[in-house]
């Protein structure tokens, strides 16, 4: 199974806008504030999917490493597991969405045992669990959250929590991009950092 970079991302898209119509509608408001927290979130999500199979595509031209195939397919089903949870989240089962989001952001995190960056002097980098303990950590927060919300238990502090985890995210990637920008004027890179993050459920 393959996904061509760009078509991976334009599917995150139906899913962004019925969890934004979700926002707008007369549902309580930890169920609207959750569903916009989401909505937020698929657009990084979108981007870091086109960037972790470009990555594989531009690597796998450079060099025939083995490992890349293997790489290539727990990237391709996270970004499965991930389209589901969004479009479950999006059909309305914030809760049982955002679960199959972070299922799938901490799977990838355990399996991926390498990181890719197609402009640095080596390509392939080995990069195991460990060095993703501190995004490991907040994605478990974030998966306990989502099952006080299938439990619903605290719900109001679940979309709460959530929503200031989807902030809290975009606000680091913005400071990784404005200084990449600083780096590089001429083409921003961001350096693999695929579905390392809590999926502010990706998300998931």
């Amino acid at each position: 199974m393959t996904f061509s970079p760009t078509f991976a991302a334009m599917l995150f898209m139906p899913a962004a806008m019925g969890l934004f119509y979700q926002a707008v509608q007369p549902h309580p408001w930890p169920h609207r504030v959750l569903a916009l927290a989401l909505a937020l979130a698929i657009f990084e999500q979108a981007h870091m999917a086109r960037v972790d199979l470009r990555n594989v595509e531009v690597v796998s031209q450079r060099l025939g490493d083995l490992r890349l195939k293997q790489f290539d397919r727990i990237v391709v089903w996270t970004v499965v597991g991930q389209l589901v949870g969004f479009y479950g989240a999006a059909a309305g089962y914030l809760g049982s969405g955002m679960a199959v989001i972070l299922l799938s952001v901490i799977g990838f995190n355990l399996a991926a045992t390498l990181r890719l960056e197609p402009t640095g002097s080596q390509p392939i980098q080995s990069a195991g669990w460990r060095s993703r303990l501190d995004v490991l950590t907040l994605d478990a927060i974030a998966l306990i959250l989502a099952c006080l919300w299938i439990a619903q238990r605290f719900q109001a502090w679940v979309a709460v929590g959530m929503f200031a985890i989807t902030a809290l995210y975009a606000a680091s990637k913005l400071v990784t991009y404005a200084k990449a920008l600083g780096r590089q004027p001429s083409a921003v890179h961001i350096a693999h950092a695929a579905q390392e993050h809590p999926q502010a459920p990706q998300q998931n």
